[in-house]
């Protein structure tokens, strides 16, 4: 359990959806940053069928950020799913879900279960889900880890609570969505 991540090399300097800095960050991005629906939704929205590629699921460490989001110990085994997002033109979203054991029991307990299946799916049709706070981050090139995959430039996490436990919920908008979504809107006319 060395490896914290297989997407990100480094914590990230994560800031609220309400810091100065939001300006800076191009409409259509901040659009997408700022959805507040199922992304897994929108983005069959766009491209059609969406594939999950799970590159790791199970036992991991989290970042401090995160174990402070949790308000989880440091040195606790928590349990980490990422995933590769993608639809037929190849990966658009990154995701980190990270979550202390007792998330995954009683109401929790399909999340562990997802294999191959969107977490959105089940996150957002789930009656003991609640949405918490969300915040951003721009990526340095150094903080991903994937050379297959083009670095990401924003994310954002989103802290859900399953029957009252936390579930932080990381999302990284790879360039490709950009490029797509753009053309898609534009076809519209």
């Amino acid at each position: 359990m060395s490896v914290r991540s297989r997407l990100l090399a480094e914590d990230l300097d994560w800031f609220s959806p309400r810091h100065p800095r939001v300006r800076e960050i191009p409409p259509q991005i901040r659009d997408w940053l700022s959805e507040t629906g199922s992304l897994t939704a929108r983005l069959e929205a766009v491209v059609g069928n969406v594939q999950v590629q799970v590159l790791y699921q199970g036992s991991g460490r989290a970042f401090p950020s995160e174990v402070q989001w949790l308000r989880s110990a440091q040195d606790r085994c928590l349990w980490v799913r990422e995933v590769i997002l993608a639809g037929r033109h190849g990966p658009l979203v990154a995701a980190r879900t990270v979550a202390p054991g007792e998330t995954l029991r009683g109401e929790g307990v399909g999340f562990e279960r997802l294999g191959d299946r969107p977490l959105g799916a089940l996150l957002f049709s789930h009656p003991a889900v609640e949405r918490g706070d969300s915040q951003w981050v721009r990526l340095a090139p150094s903080a991903w880890r994937m050379s297959s995959v083009e670095a990401p430039r924003w994310g954002r996490r989103t802290l859900y609570y399953v029957d009252g436990s936390p579930l932080l919920v990381g999302e990284f908008f790879l360039p490709s969505l950009f490029h797509i979504a753009r053309h898609d809107e534009s076809s519209l006319g």
